[in-house]
């Protein structure tokens, strides 16, 4: 019995440790891109991620998604822009 508690403790720590670090890597992305910073900047840092991400981008929209510890869990980043400038870096989880 006791193993068996170790066994579930353990697997909720992993899963709690993996959707922090996705929800942390996730904010701190949308955390570099403040009002006014050239929307290209965020597209270059964009294509750069290479964590199990998603990036979609458009011409004045791009999102990161930063999978958490089940498949369906996605921490994301959408940044905004208008005539080149970012004007919001928005942080979101969707399970």
């Amino acid at each position: 019995m006791a193993g068996l508690v170790v066994l579930v403790a353990g697997g909720v720590a992993v899963v709690v440790a993996m959707e922090n670090r996705a929800a942390g890597k996730a904010m701190a992305f949308c955390d570099r891109f403040k009002p006014g910073t050239a929307f290209l900047e965020a597209g270059q840092a964009a294509r750069a991620e290479i964590d199990r991400q998603f990036v979609t981008l458009s011409d004045d929209e791009l999102t990161v998604s930063f999978y958490g510890a089940i498949p369906p869990s996605l921490h994301l980043c959408t940044v905004k822009a208008r005539d080149g400038k970012v004007t919001l870096a928005r942080y979101s989880h969707v399970d």
